[in-house]
């Protein structure tokens, strides 16, 4: 495994107290100088490389048993979350596909400036085969004697354009959810786009771009019921916060979470609504409707931020999601 192209700038600090004499003495104080922390690269290509290799050891082999408990120091927050939430469903399915497969080999990669923790690195990685698209990881330690683990993940879309980040030399600053010099904050980002799912029409649902997750939920509330039951579709923004690095226009480009469930709702008593493939099996088996069937998918997205200076609309860059539940309500069954 190797780093081709590496753009990468750290930061770590250091306060320096130089000791001076204090002479015969020992009454005497004792002056010190302390040096001004400052940003300097943490990373290189070679321990970015040794950083990948090792996460990618420690997936393989949780992967091989499907054991959300062999994630720990490889995975983290989102990241481990989800993994844990693909063994469930690739077990409940006897099928694998849902467990992502892709390859932490890197294209490029670029870790934030700062002089504390937790410490963010964005990395873009080879495609996992020919024709497949690259995806877009967070690492992040959180501490000095932490290992960097992966905070998330997302499949680029094929046509998306990654804006250029910093250099090795100039690393990125890192970016909060309030982070200003944005067209708008990633928080407000987010909670727009919660508002565009959920109101498709509204005036955040024309103002953002079409996307994979948008034709999803789209598709899951056009589906025919033959007028016997609902399907409605609401999202949510998650609770992971958010981690990522400035541009080098100044935009940003955003980690983060959110939710949505669909819910199918029997509504004429005595009739048969059923789910079917991977729902029926996350259900036990029992396909049937009879009161409400609820699906809970769980989604990382990445967003690229414009800069406040040059104005635009953020857009969607990357997106992974898994069924996390499927729950059945029977209580609810219609009456008459």
């Amino acid at each position: 495994m190797s780093t081709r192209r590496v753009f990468l700038s750290g930061a770590v600090a250091t306060a320096v107290g130089a000791a001076l004499a204090a002479c015969a003495e020992q009454d005497l104080p004792t002056p010190s100088v302390t040096a001004t922390p400052s940003a300097h690269p943490a990373l290189t290509a070679d321990k970015l490389t040794a950083i990948l290799e090792r996460i990618q050891t420690g997936l393989n082999a949780a992967d091989a048993a499907k054991s959300p408990d062999s994630l720990a120091g490889y995975l983290t927050g989102p990241a481990a979350r989800v993994r844990a939430e693909e063994y469930a469903v690739a077990q409940a399915t006897g099928d694998d596909k849902f467990v992502h497969t892709f390859v932490t080999t890197s294209q490029a990669g670029v870790a934030g400036l700062t002089t504390d923790f937790p410490r963010t690195t964005l990395v873009v990685t080879e495609p996992a085969a020919e024709g497949e698209a690259p995806y877009l990881l967070v690492l992040t330690q959180d501490d000095a004697r932490s290992p960097y683990q992966m905070w998330g993940w997302t499949r680029l879309s094929g046509k998306s354009q990654v804006p250029t980040t910093s250099t090795t030399v100039v690393g990125s600053e890192s970016v909060a959810a309030d982070a200003t010099g944005l067209v708008a904050t990633p928080q407000e980002v987010l909670d727009a786009y919660i508002d565009a799912l959920n109101n498709p029409t509204g005036e955040n649902g024309t103002a953002f771009a079409d996307d994979t997750l948008r034709q999803r939920i789209a598709a899951e509330r056009a589906v025919d019921l033959g007028g016997m039951g609902t399907a409605t579709v609401t999202a949510a923004a998650g609770s992971d916060g958010f981690k990522g690095l400035r541009t080098t226009a100044n935009g940003a480009l955003v980690m983060t979470t959110l939710t949505f469930s669909t819910v199918y709702r029997n509504t004429v008593a005595r009739s048969t609504i059923t789910v079917g493939g991977t729902v029926a099996k996350m259900l036990g088996g029992n396909a049937s409707v009879v009161g409400t069937v609820t699906v809970t998918y769980d989604a990382m997205v990445v967003f690229s931020i414009p800069p406040a200076a040059e104005g635009g609309q953020s857009t969607v860059i990357g997106l992974d999601l898994v069924p996390s539940k499927a729950e059945r309500d029977d209580s609810q069954a219609p009456t008459g």
